[in-house]
């Protein structure tokens, strides 16, 4: 008679089909921000088209009262508070560094290493048929719970 394996086999187990939908849920998400990333784009280049109408349009509107030298000084002063704005922003704004976890998940590679390492899984069907059952059932309701 075999001994009975570990009831962490069926947990590991359980958490390789966990993180196949959780490698879903990434592709998902890259799918999000790729589109977002392209609308950011888009919205840039509106932001800085309005930059650029509103210059040319005080230039017009300066031409005639200060005549062919001022309205670019004018323009070029605009254009120096700006980027004078900005770079207080940038020089006072200072990021915080994210903290990882220190107890993270190993990731997808020790993963699998624990899976490939599990021997005789034909044995731990047959000789506990109920909670097999019961994992791949579990298992089968995470992947259809999908959103679609």
């Amino acid at each position: 008679m075999s001994e009975a394996p570990p009831p962490l086999d069926l947990v590991r187990l359980a958490l390789a089909v966990a993180e196949g939908r959780a490698a879903d849920a990434v592709r998902h998400a890259a799918g999000r921000v790729a589109v977002v990333a392209a609308a950011a784009v888009v919205v840039a280049g509106c932001a800085i088209g309005a930059v650029g109408c509103a210059l040319a349009a005080l230039w017009i509107y300066a031409l005639p009262r200060v005549g062919a030298v001022g309205a670019p000084l004018i323009v070029a002063a605009v254009l120096a508070a700006l980027g004078g704005g900005v770079i207080l922003l940038l020089r006072y704004y200072k990021p915080r560094p994210r903290r990882v976890a220190p107890h993270a998940a190993p990731g997808h590679a020790a993963l699998l290493g624990d899976l490939a390492g599990l021997a005789g899984l034909s044995d731990v069907v047959r000789a506990q048929k109920g909670p097999v059952l019961l994992a791949a059932f579990l298992a089968g309701l995470m992947a259809g719970g999908k959103d679609r």
